[in-house]
């Protein structure tokens, strides 16, 4: 039996020849496909060390795989709750309040009847809380402070949690004192804001130091609390700013969560409304007969003076007052879940969700993404940016493969014409064509993706380490790594081909038009 030998293809061994023949077009064609598979390579293994980066520094030590927000009320403008504030896609004013959860034990009754979650706690978020000090130093100079100020950051966020918030979240080292004592105002202090603290004021920060926290929004609320201890954030170069973790009291306080904030449903059945049915003399004291401001008393005033007794006639009772303004002790803003298998999140999400809307409860979960606000959203305008970049790269380089291309069969008339006159037909010129440009295109395409993997792995073995904070929010902490995956590095290659396989077209229809006349045409 004879064995029948792979025999090449006209097209193909003419095509070949013509890429050995050409070899500086050819090496200017395939020199830009792999510097364009190079960058996309690249930039797609940024990006996705950027969101990883992000991902496992926000899932592992702030948000968890789930975070259980409460919803606003119906009667405020639309925003996202997240971790870190409202987010809200036209920010006028003050930023809104983040919203407690009305119904706390309901919704642990439901996480605790699940199996798949590993830790849950919840916790109090504060954004934009200034550290500072009540009584300044003796030699303090207000010039020499504000010319500080300019390189320090004196603003950052708090959390407060429960037992089960800082067995989730344990990574941080304690590196002197202790955790925040529940029964006292205390602030557990990161390392990075003790030492800007004290680049500010020029004095030392120790355990045991009272400080001011200011909470700014529509309503600053000023705190005094005791500094318990100093730690370390699990990831020295994470993305996040420096943070304190303050008791619960102290946190509700700053974050305004009195029993006022309440729904008026649930405070109705507790609270003593007995004021209401109070007319005006009740609450505000005699009015004068003759329409003037106040009632004249000598007896009062003169004599008398401004007694507790006068001074209720004047604002009434403010019993219900007082206890609006009570801090709610058991009032908490979110819920963090760690799960035993976190790639099942988005299943576990709609699950809690279905539940929520079926029992009425106005919750709803979020993943780390939705619930890092906006840290992910800087990631989110790094991916678009990149996008465009990649777009515009890819409309260059095709446009200089077709004229490259155009160029050369223009240049190759004679040839064309010659191989048309021997009896090569239209499609065997078609197939010539697209066999050399594809040909180039996957050779190209293969030393791109080598070298793009050789660039990557130098850079990780470096270990580039990223300071400034602005630039960690955009890379997802300050380790600058490339993680070139499967699926993009695939995906730019089909991408290359495709183009490289459009680009093609016009020049090959150039081609197919040249005659033997007009090629012998062209030689005279």
């Amino acid at each position: 039996m004879q064995t029948r030998k792979f025999k090449i293809p006209a097209y193909m061994r003419c095509a070949f020849g013509n890429l050995r023949e050409h070899k500086q077009k050819t090496i200017i064609l395939g020199l830009m496909i792999t510097i364009g598979v190079f960058i996309m390579v690249l930039g797609y293994g940024f990006l996705e060390s950027s969101l990883r980066g992000l991902k496992d520094d926000f899932s592992k030590n702030y948000t968890g795989d789930i975070v259980i927000t409460g919803n606003l009320p119906k009667n405020k403008e639309e925003g996202e709750v997240t971790l870190f504030g409202v987010q809200q896609s036209v920010s006028v004013g003050m930023p809104e309040s983040i919203p407690a959860i009305l119904h706390v034990d309901e919704v642990k009754k439901i996480l605790n009847e699940r199996d798949d979650i590993a830790t849950m706690g919840t916790t109090i978020s504060n954004s934009y809380i200034q550290m500072s000090l009540e009584n300044l130093p003796e030699d303090w100079d207000e010039d020499e402070a504000n010319e500080r100020v300019s390189r320090v950051d004196l603003f950052l966020f708090s959390f407060a949690g429960d037992e089960g918030y800082y067995n989730t979240f344990n990574d941080q080292t304690l590196i002197e004192g202790t955790l925040p004592d529940p029964n006292i105002p205390s602030a557990l202090v990161d390392e990075r804001a003790k030492k800007t603290f004290e680049e500010y004021y020029q004095i030392p920060l120790n355990v045991g130091d009272k400080i001011l926290l200011t909470a700014y929004g529509s309503n600053p609320r000023i705190r005094e609390v005791t500094v318990c201890g100093f730690y370390t954030p699990a990831d020295e170069l994470t993305s996040m700013g420096s943070l304190l973790y303050l008791d619960p009291t102290t946190a509700r306080g700053l974050a305004d969560l009195t029993v006022g904030t309440l729904s008026t449903d649930e405070f109705t059945e507790t609270a003593d409304l007995s004021i209401a049915s109070l007319d005006e003399d009740d609450l505000f004291g005699e009015i004068a007969s003759d329409d003037s401001m106040f009632v004249e008393s000598d007896s009062a005033i003169a004599e008398e003076g401004l007694t507790s007794d006068s001074l209720d006639n004047l604002l009434g009772d403010t019993t219900l007052r007082d206890k609006l303004n009570e801090v709610d002790d058991g009032a908490w803003q979110f819920f963090t879940i760690k799960l035993k298998n976190p790639e099942k999140a988005d299943d576990v999400i709609k699950e809690l969700n279905d539940i929520f809307l079926a029992k009425n409860l106005n919750v709803k979960a979020i993943n780390w993404k939705d619930a890092a606000g906006r840290f992910s959203s800087t990631s989110d305008l790094l991916e678009a940016l990149f996008t465009i970049l990649i777009v515009i790269l890819a409309i260059v380089v095709f446009i200089v493969i077709m004229n490259t291309l155009v160029v050369s069969i223009l240049e190759r008339t004679a040839e064309i014409g010659t191989m048309r006159a021997l009896g090569a037909r239209r499609p065997f010129v078609r197939k010539m064509f697209f066999t050399e440009t594809i040909s180039i295109a996957i050779v190209s395409s293969l030393i791109g993706i080598l070298l793009a993997l050789i660039t990557s792995a130098i850079v990780n073995a470096i270990g580039i380490t990223i300071t400034d904070t602005t630039a960690r929010m955009f890379l997802g902490g300050g380790h600058f790594r490339l993680l070139p995956q499967v699926g993009t590095t695939l995906t730019t290659v089909l991408i290359i081909i495709v183009g490289t396989l459009l680009a093609n077209i016009y020049p090959v229809a150039v081609a197919l038009r040249i005659t033997p006349l007009k090629a012998m045409n062209e030689n005279q």
